[in-house]
């Protein structure tokens, strides 16, 4: 599901940590035990990335409702999706996504 905000851009010699919070889409109490992150291009990115999957490089954080994953070396002009995958103590698996726009200074 889409977060309902983007990211800030991100300039292209930045790593990042990003973080998504799942508190009104887990139940109240559950707690995340487990995150993946994902890095793709989005589909309406005016530049192309082949290796956007690279970019997640370090495994995923996470504490109570929160998942953080540092994201490096994203390409000048690539709108980017990052997609965060939890498991939860309760059981469930749930996705958020937002997007991140990499722009060099200008």
């Amino acid at each position: 599901m889409y977060v309902g905000r983007d990211f800030p851009p991100a300039d292209p010699v930045e790593g990042r940590t990003y973080t998504l919070d799942f508190v009104n889409d887990i139940a109240s109490g559950d707690t995340i035990v487990e995150a993946v992150w994902y890095c793709t291009v989005a589909d309406d990115s005016d530049g192309a990335d082949e290796n956007s999957a690279d970019h997640v490089a370090l495994p995923a954080t996470y504490e109570g409702t929160k998942t953080l994953q540092f994201v490096s070396g994203l390409v000048d002009g690539v709108k980017y999706i990052l997609k965060a995958v939890v498991g939860t103590q309760a059981g469930e698996t749930v996705s958020l996504y937002s997007h991140v726009p990499c722009e060099a200074p200008q």
